[in-house]
Parts: structure tokens; sequence; C-alpha cells
């Protein structure tokens, strides 16, 4: 197991500035699927503690499909 890094890498700073090089800027989705690939191809785990949002929920369509 990897300890979590105390600066930004370089392989994942060369990540993240191919992905802010393209066309449409990032979104935070996009971002946060760089941080999480590197991570876990590094075998770094998340520090107790680390804050995390509430998982966003499934909007309503307010209607069901008949089958």
């Amino acid at each position: 197991m990897a300890d979590w890094p105390h600066t930004i890498p370089h392989d994942l700073k060369r990540m993240l500035e191919t992905r802010s090089g393209f066309r449409d800027a990032p979104s935070d989705q996009d971002l946060w699927g760089v941080f999480k690939e590197w991570l876990e191809r590094h075998q770094v785990e998340a520090p107790q503690g680390l804050p995390a949002a509430p998982e966003a929920a499934t909007p309503s369509l307010g209607h069901t499909t008949p089958y």
C-alpha cells in the first residue's frame, strides 16, 4: 500500500494537463475520474476521515414506463 502523496505526482499532473487541453473544459466528474484512476493504479488508499459529498439522488421522472 502506497502512502497518500503530499504533492501532485508528475504523471498525475500530466494526466490533468492532458484533460484540461481538450476543447471543452473538464467537468468535476472528469477530473475525479483522472484522480481515481491514478490512485487506483498506484494502490493509494484514502486517508481516514476524508470528507465526501453525499451521492446524488437519482431524479424521479414523475411517471412510469409501461411494459
